[in-house]
């Protein structure tokens, strides 16, 4: 009787047959991978649209822009004199800071610092015009008694002042770039951020020094001037640029302001 042998699989079959494993496995996660991403980019979205309506119910109701908040202060906006400034710090300007969430009675899942946070657990950030009618660091861009300024006033029509927003990528954002949009106010999600940043989109958040955490979580990025890039999504390799930009034009929220019965001064 003959006698038949047994042979297993080589070590190179092995690894061929582990290659083409990972090969289809590929298939199956990358394109999982791609519409989680699509589905947190949707949900930043509609999220900084939700603020926006917000800050236009809270401009209506106070006759002003909320401030920032920071670390350790519960979403809430944090003026050093509540009915005018913004509260400064050491490191940075007092409007360049995070979304008040609590101020503006936003839902969402905060960190420990009660900071409202992002599909990729990143703050939302959030900065006011430090233009107002006394030309200080303060909040104010309409004046009281259900009036606001008019196109010649002081305030937001100041061209130094505002808030700029930059749509070219392959410009320097200063006040002299041509490709910009004032702004009363900008709100951002920094997107992915799972690499190291392009320059424009350290201009958003990572040129100015680092806000410390209160709770033991990394230090925040943070602008370091009132100067922002919004533009669609870039992947080139060292120009990437996924921060997801909303911004308010300071016509638009005239316009809303004086819907809800505030009358030009």
């Amino acid at each position: 009787m003959n006698k038949q042998s047994q042979q297993g699989f080589t070590l190179l079959e092995l690894a061929i047959v582990f290659v083409i494993i990972g090969v289809l496995l590929s298939y199956v996660f990358l394109p999982a991978r791609a519409q989680l991403e699509t589905a947190n980019i949707k949900k930043a979205r509609a999220k900084l649209v939700e603020i926006e309506e917000a800050l236009y119910g809270f401009a209506i109701a106070n006759g002003r822009l909320p401030c920032p908040t920071f670390p350790n202060e519960n979403g809430k906006e944090n003026p050093a004199n509540p009915a005018a400034y913004c509260k400064g710090s050491a490191n940075i300007t007092g409007y360049i800071g995070f979304v008040p969430a609590n101020t503006l009675g936003l839902k969402g899942e905060v960190n420990c610092d009660g900071l409202l946070m992002d599909p990729w657990g990143n703050p939302y950030y959030y900065s006011v015009t430090n233009a107002d009618i006394t030309g200080t660091e303060a909040i104010f861009i309409v004046q009281n008694a259900q009036g606001i300024l008019n196109a010649g006033g002081p305030a937001v029509a100041s061209a130094t002042a505002n808030i700029k927003v930059c749509n070219d990528l392959t410009a320097a954002c200063n006040a002299a770039t041509s490709s910009i949009d004032n702004a009363v106010a900008v709100i951002f999600s920094t997107g992915t951020r799972q690499r190291n940043n392009s320059a424009t989109e350290d201009e958003n958040a990572g040129q100015g020094a680092n806000i410390a955490s209160s709770c033991s979580l990394p230090a925040y990025k943070i602008g370091s001037d009132a100067l922002y890039y919004s533009a669609l999504r870039v992947e080139d390799t060292n120009k990437e640029f996924d921060d997801i930009v909303s911004w308010i034009s300071p016509n638009i929220l005239y316009a809303k302001l004086l819907q809800a019965g505030y009358t030009l001064q």
